[in-house]
């Protein structure tokens, strides 16, 4: 099996100085000597990534210690901040000034969802990125997606001329209903585009998830740890040139390529484990939120609205025993934010979550849960 594996840079390896997270550049320049040493080249940044900091870590780390054929470079159009049509061509030229390049071997329009994508066909962003391509700014041009099949549909026959596709698929979303991996999946490959599998892990779910999960995982394959699952049915899938894993260690990086040495794709009895395995994680992790942080900076009340999720989901996980210890934490978490009695049910969150995630509603839990005063316990 060729080399699969890509690194994305969604989440470096960081260090706190003077109260502040800063990229670890030491760490980093590490996982990407070993990366390259191993034979694999492909990395994916973007311009909100590391509130801005991401594409030059890449430029310090990658692009000025390495020939430029040394690597492959991914960069996105964010449509998220995008306020007019000029205002693309002002961001294209920032990020190839702060990585450190003249051309991008791929260039993405970041429209994750219909939201997205209606604000790209607002300013055109496909016809701009193809235009970097003809241009010879852009040797590819795809699009990240993260919507319904039929939207996908649309948008492939609109714009023919993309290079690829880049898409969530993980054993978790391959029948789930808000994401439909499989469908979209399948409408790439009906296409001929090739694809480029993001959220393998699921923001890190599927590395940690239930020991109920992780129980059954072990049975099967003993050698294999639970990303190694994961990032392995993702590899398996005929026209999947690289899969992405956001990588915050040297240790990650060294069991992420462990991971697929040698694999040359899964057997019958795997699928049936993992389909086993989605269906238990479908009940004990209702919310399935990879705190990618898209809704953050939509928020007008300023909520930490991954960080509420992620509570509630550990509230179900151990039936609610540990409410008290949660309270704490939400408070504390809540310090100087937004708390989830704030909402305003704008809804703009909903319309920036990749995972379709129902928040407004989540959060009004969050508030029965964490929010409320118990009743005085009367003598």
């Amino acid at each position: 099996m060729r080399k699969k594996l890509g690194f994305g840079c969604m989440r470096l390896p960081v260090t706190v100085r003077n109260g502040r997270e800063e990229i670890d550049y030491r760490e980093l320049e590490s996982m990407v000597d070993l990366f390259l040493e191993q034979g694999y080249t492909y990395f994916d940044t973007a311009y909100t990534y590391h509130d801005g900091q991401c594409e030059e870590a890449l430029r310090k780390a990658l692009v000025e210690r390495y020939p430029r054929d040394r690597f492959t470079l991914t960069d996105k159009l964010p449509t998220l901040l995008l306020e007019d049509e000029m205002q693309q061509e002002r961001i294209f030229a920032e990020q190839l000034r702060r990585c450190g390049v003249q051309w991008f071997d791929r260039y993405l329009v970041h429209c994750a969802t219909k939201a997205f994508y209606e604000k790209a066909q607002q300013f055109r962003s496909f016809e701009f990125a193809l235009q970097k391509r003809r241009d010879g700014f852009v040797r590819q041009v795809g699009f990240s997606f993260h919507d319904s099949p039929e939207l996908l549909e649309e948008i492939l026959e609109r714009y023919p001329d993309i290079d690829f596709i880049q898409l969530q698929i993980s054993y978790m979303d391959w029948n789930n209903s808000p994401i439909q991996a499989r469908r979209c999946y399948e409408i790439a490959r009906r296409a001929r585009k090739p694809v480029v599998v993001m959220c393998p892990l699921k923001g890190g779910m599927l590395v940690h998830p239930p020991l109920a999960i992780k129980k059954r995982l072990r049975e099967a394959r003993p050698e294999w740890s639970a990303a190694t699952w994961a990032i392995r049915f993702a590899a398996s899938l005929d026209g999947v040139e690289t899969v992405l894993s956001g990588m915050s260690s040297l240790e990650q990086m060294r069991r992420n390529i462990a991971g697929l040495e040698g694999f040359t794709g899964l057997e019958e009895r795997d699928y049936a484990v993992l389909n086993e395995a989605a269906r238990l994680n479908a009940r004990l992790t209702p919310i399935q939120c990879t705190t990618c942080g898209y809704c953050l900076p939509v928020c007008p009340a300023h909520i930490p609205i991954p960080t509420d999720l992620w509570l509630l989901n550990e509230d179900v996980a151990d039936d609610g025993k540990g409410i008290e210890n949660r309270r704490k934490s939400y408070r504390a978490l809540s310090q100087g934010l937004g708390r989830a009695s704030d909402c305003i049910e704008c809804y703009r969150c909903e319309n920036a979550c990749p995972q379709h995630i129902h928040i407004t509603g989540w959060l009004k839990r969050a508030v029965e849960r964490f929010e409320a005063v118990p009743e005085p316990v009367l003598p």
